[in-house]
């Protein structure tokens, strides 16, 4: 009988480990998946955020509300990662400068993530205000009537009708080295307000 009972023992300490090794494997997958999923959430308000900033922007591309001097060459300077344009954005008839650019991923070296940086707007000769401070990629193309890419830097000489846009989003904090990342992507922004020439 005492045998029996000590294979019992040993028996139910072997299970119960296995047991006890399992909820903590799930406890642990619970913590990282609520982790990644609510990053994730945060990502994405951020992107929903930035993207509805450029689209209204970027479709004031070439407006004023004087419309005798909507002209095609609204783009004063443009290259894949900063851009440099005019826009009516108070619709007072006057055109203002809008300026999309990035600062270098030495801005941000007090984060964990090495690539990121921060988005930065401009509105005429105002101090630039931060749009994201989670950038890590930020790409621009130009297009003409025909679709065609145009050769950067493009300047007020170049006719764009459309822009492509893309940015990419990271956390700033890896959860087990892996960043949180969303992406947002407008294949073309058609430039409404530019006369097609």
């Amino acid at each position: 009988m005492g045998f029996t009972t000590i294979i019992d023992i040993l028996g139910a300490t072997i299970i119960g480990g296995i047991v006890l090794m399992n909820l903590l494997r799930m406890n642990s997958n619970v913590v990282q998946n609520e982790s990644m999923f609510g990053h994730d959430k945060n990502l994405q308000v951020d992107v929903v955020i930035l993207a509805t900033i450029m689209d209204r922007d970027f479709g004031l591309l070439g407006y004023c509300g004087d419309f005798t001097k909507m002209d095609s060459t609204a783009i004063i300077y443009g290259d894949s990662v900063s851009i440099r344009f005019l826009a009516d954005v108070d619709n007072n008839g006057a055109f203002d400068t809008l300026y999309y650019y990035t600062s270098d991923t030495t801005t941000l070296s007090h984060t964990p993530n090495p690539r990121d940086r921060i988005l930065y707007r401009q509105l005429n000769s105002n101090p630039p205000f931060v749009v994201a401070n989670n950038i890590t990629e930020f790409n621009l193309n130009y297009l003409d009537t025909f679709a065609n890419e145009q050769s950067i830097p493009i300047d007020l000489t170049k006719i764009v009708n459309y822009v492509r846009i893309a940015f990419k989003v990271e956390d700033p904090f890896a959860y087990d080295e892996e960043y949180t990342e969303a992406l947002w992507r407008r294949l073309t922004v058609t430039a409404n307000n530019l006369i097609k020439k």
